[in-house]
């Protein structure tokens, strides 16, 4: 009887862990576009975040040849700024360029959203922080502008409005992809956990 039930155990480990493997190599196509579609987006926020910094670069590079005092110092910034979105949207582009929903198991694509979801979420406070900062920078500049400091108070004046800008920008950015995040991607997720129930299960009654 022990040699069995030994027998029993065995066989079932092997079926289920057939079954596990099945699962993994051929995910459901329900999972395949709940993981390709936090993708599209992914590389779509690069796309946009590096559109916007280029555009910032060339327009903020040819003003302020042009310009002098706070407006030279506006331009000046958002050409520094965009420099730093340049260079994060071009190394999402290349750690996403490879990327595929091929192989993602499930507890895989939930973490990966929600990951995705925290992160916005913590950018949204940096952005909030990037708005006060650039608020506390032209304070500054307004500050030394009444003690006779007009040239600094023009850099810090436009060096100011300018994080003020490119915060609000990168704040109203995260926040929306967030919001989409959640409204699109957590209605695909809650729709395959019900459906998943858990995964896989296996009773043996060998009593």
């Amino acid at each position: 009887m022990t040699s069995f039930r030994s027998w029993l155990v065995t066989a079932s480990s092997l079926l289920l862990g057939t079954a596990v493997s099945a699962q993994r190599a051929d995910p459901p196509a329900t999972l395949r576009d709940f993981s390709e579609q936090r993708i599209r987006h992914q590389k779509t926020m690069g796309y946009a975040l590096g559109g916007y910094a280029l555009a910032n670069i060339a327009v903020g590079a040819i003003a302020a040849g042009q310009t002098t005092g706070e407006t030279k110092a506006f331009h000046q910034m958002n050409v520094y700024w965009n420099l730093v979105n340049l260079g994060i949207a071009g190394a999402a582009a290349l750690s996403q360029r490879k990327q595929s929903g091929e192989g993602e198991t499930l507890a895989q694509a939930v973490q990966r959203h929600e990951n995705m979801k925290q992160l916005l979420l913590v950018n949204t406070g940096l952005d909030v922080a990037y708005v006060m900062g650039g608020l506390y920078l032209r304070q500054r500049g307004m500050t030394n502008e009444l003690s006779g400091l007009p040239d600094k108070a023009a850099q810090q004046q436009g060096y100011g409005t300018s994080i003020m800008v490119q915060g609000s920008f990168l704040l109203a950015f995260d926040l929306v992809n967030y919001l989409l995040f959640k409204r699109r991607g957590d209605r695909q997720q809650e729709q395959l956990l019900q459906a998943t129930d858990s995964g896989i299960g296996l009773v043996l009654p060998i009593n």
